[in-house]
């Protein structure tokens, strides 16, 4: 059910990209306004993740479930009677906020309650509906706008969040009450994690490896058009890096298990910095296929480990908290990168300076993530499992 869950929050979140040129188009709207409804909707969905969080710790999923499958719908039919700039900033970047907030950080820690043994494999195959969301809804808006226009186009995707969420409110179950009585509820509280360095070291890691990958996530498609693609190819180049990502968030999941969570985590990190020094050098199409490939192996990858690390280094006592909190450092990268990045194209008409912003950045999450460390709270024989 939170495998479900993700692909429709982020096969909708991922589709932005499809919708972006034809708004812009639309409207007579700059890329870098457009894409700021975006920007917008990042930053704002990660500090409702905090709340979200905060409320899935006292009373479980499946009531934040609920809120998210309403918001999720209404904003997608709101958005097909948008007439100002005004209507995208408040039906996607508040409304659809409220949605993401609302299932992202409630899912994604109830399933590292629910697994101890492999968690990094169970968060890896929930993580993995976030790439198989971009298989799902990058070709299928790109068809829907082709086929109907962009209107009628979210208020497909919208009456279909809503029938999908259905059986994922009714069935998602609550963390096992025997993990409650075997005592895994203890561990760090919000107030203790917020004073330690890895606490921190997870948080800008994870913003700034978002301000790379959500730049280039949001404007591939634009990028791709603008160099001869069509609308529905390049809606498929976007589906190929959710397909890359699924194997990448398993993977990366299960080798996490095996051989700890921080080296594979900066690994992809590693692998992601090459992909973006690839494209810089990308003239022909099939290196921009080549990339995208790559590009979600190594974005699935570290997101499939990324997940696991509050539960590991800092217990159950507060997860969807600290999670919640982390998660708002990655949506102030996730609200910098796609805006920045169209303000670089309107004023120099080209995607390569945003490339050299995306390096930059994945090498500052490279610096960020090699500084943590569990705990001191933690035992050192788990301390040795996690490095």
């Amino acid at each position: 059910m939170a495998f479900l869950a993700n692909l429709v929050v982020y096969g909708l979140v991922y589709s932005f990209s499809v919708f972006l040129k034809p708004l812009a188009s639309e409207f007579g709207w700059s890329r870098s306004v457009t894409a700021g409804a975006f920007g917008f909707y990042g930053f704002l969905h990660t500090l409702l993740a905090v709340l979200a969080g905060r409320v899935c710790d006292r009373f479980g999923p499946r009531w934040v479930l609920s809120i998210a499958s309403f918001f999720l719908g209404l904003s997608m039919i709101l958005m097909a009677h948008i007439t100002t700039i005004w209507d995208l900033y408040l039906y996607y970047g508040v409304f659809f906020s409220i949605g993401v907030a609302a299932e992202y950080t409630p899912v994604m820690s109830t399933v590292s309650q629910c697994f101890k043994a492999k968690r990094g494999f169970a968060i890896g195959l929930t993580a993995a509906g976030l790439g198989a969301g971009s298989i799902v809804f990058s070709p299928l808006s790109a068809w829907l706008i082709s086929s109907f226009g962009w209107r009628k186009a979210y208020i497909i995707v919208g009456i279909l969040s809503w029938v999908v969420f259905i059986p994922i409110v009714k069935f998602i179950k609550q963390v096992p009450d025997e993990s409650r009585e075997r005592g895994e509820f203890q561990g760090f509280s919000f107030s203790e994690a917020f004073r330690t360095r890895p606490f921190w070291a997870l948080g800008f890691s994870w913003f700034f490896i978002c301000i790379a990958m959500w730049a280039i996530l949001i404007h591939i498609v634009p990028f791709a058009t603008d160099r001869g693609m069509s609308m529905m190819t390049a809606g498929i180049l976007a589906g190929i890096i959710g397909a890359a990502s699924i194997i990448g968030r398993i993977s990366a999941g299960f080798l996490s298990d095996k051989v700890g969570r921080k080296r594979v985590l900066i690994t992809e990190f590693y692998v992601q910095l090459i992909t973006f020094i690839w494209l810089l050098f990308s003239t022909r199409i099939w290196m921009l296929f080549l990339f995208v490939a790559l590009f979600g192996l190594s974005s699935g990858g570290w997101a499939g480990v990324i997940a696991a690390f509050p539960a590991d280094y800092f217990g159950f006592k507060a997860t969807g908290s600290i999670f919640g909190f982390a998660n708002t450092l990655a949506g102030v990268g996730v609200a910098i990168g796609p805006y920045v990045g169209g303000y670089i194209f309107d004023s120099t008409r080209s995607y390569t300076y945003m490339i050299l912003m995306c390096i930059m950045a994945t090498i500052a999450a490279i610096i960020s993530a090699s500084l943590l460390r569990p705990p001191l709270k933690l035992s050192s024989s788990r301390r040795g499992q996690l490095i």
